[in-house]
């Protein structure tokens, strides 16, 4: 039988992930290579959070009228991330392919790979 994961509330893989896609969205908002009608996206969602009009009002429902307006912006989040170009994504999570290419990734095994010539000097901390 298979083991299936639960999910920890309290995971702080969680909101790292949460963190991570806030920073993510910001410099996506920042960046020319994403277009102006991607960006609509989380700029509707504070609207929405700004607005007087709720799908689950805070008046009626007390707390539990604030999920609508954090599912509202974490979903408004996930879907302006998913609609940026992948090569902006991969650059800013890291994963840039290389220059050349996908075949650029493909080296014979008996090379050595990018050498980097330079000098070094030792210098004591007396000075």
């Amino acid at each position: 039988m298979a083991k299936r994961r639960q999910t920890n509330l309290n995971d702080p893989d969680l909101l790292a992930r949460l963190w991570n896609n806030v920073t993510l969205s910001w410099r996506l908002l920042l960046d020319r290579r994403v277009s102006g009608r991607a960006k609509l996206i989380p700029l509707a969602a504070l609207l929405y959070l700004f607005s007087p009009i709720d799908f689950l009002p805070e008046i009626a429902f007390g707390p539990l009228g604030a999920l609508d307006d954090i599912g509202v912006l974490l979903l408004a989040l996930q879907m302006f991330i998913n609609s940026a170009p992948k090569e902006v994504l991969q650059q800013y999570r890291g994963r840039v392919p290389p220059a050349g290419g996908p075949r650029a990734a493909r080296r014979p095994a008996n090379s050595e790979g990018p050498v980097i010539e330079g000098r070094y000097e030792v210098r004591d901390e007396d000075r």
